[in-house]
């Protein structure tokens, strides 16, 4: 004998819910908050000009792109992105991009960042709040991965040891219809 059961409303729309939210957590990133075995970026590492990108001063630079009009007028958010200050924030919470020297404590669940000439900046991992960026820390496989995000940017940096004294940084930046990127390689001092 075939039994068919009916399931109320609010089962079958939760089982929906649940579907989709699983969904879309699997379309993210998924960071481990657990260092890997062996990788200690602890120490004190200069920068090697000759393999590192020239990064140009990003608190000059003007979008590509013009700005957008909203309804026959330019909105405050088209002009703020416009002026070039998403690249005057970057320029400015992520001091590796102008760093000759770094220093860097590592933890089991964060990590100091000492830039000179720059600022101290604390990366905990997981999830939470740095000024106006909220900020995700974790790894994935051998990398550090960092991803930043605020209106209108997203600033993902990717810390890999690539040998006991070789530390390359990627920066990719999504800003004001613009996509940059730029490795930084430093050398362990001792």
């Amino acid at each position: 004998m075939l039994q068919i059961t009916i399931y109320p409303h609010w089962y079958r729309v939760s089982a929906i819910v649940a579907f989709v939210v699983a969904m879309i957590g699997c379309t993210g990133i998924d960071l481990d908050t657990v260092n890997p075995p062996g990788v200690n970026l602890s120490g004190q590492w200069l920068v090697d000009f000759g393999d590192s990108d020239l990064v140009p001063d990003l608190r000059n630079r003007r979008p590509a792109k013009p700005s957008r009009r909203v309804q026959g007028t330019v909105s405050r958010e088209a002009l703020r992105v416009a002026d070039g200050s998403a690249f005057a924030f970057i320029a400015h919470d992520f001091q590796v991009l102008r760093a000759d020297k770094l220093t860097i404590e590592q933890n089991m669940d964060s990590m100091g960042l000492d830039y000179q000439p720059g600022v101290y900046r604390d990366v905990t991992w997981g999830e939470r709040q740095r000024g106006l960026w909220e900020v995700l820390a974790g790894w994935e496989e051998q990398q550090l991965v960092i991803i930043s995000k605020a209106r209108n940017m997203r600033v993902e940096e990717r810390l890999e040891l690539v040998s006991p004294d070789l530390l390359k940084v990627w920066v990719y930046i999504d800003a004001s219809g613009e996509q940059l990127e730029f490795l930084r390689v430093f050398n362990r001092q001792p």
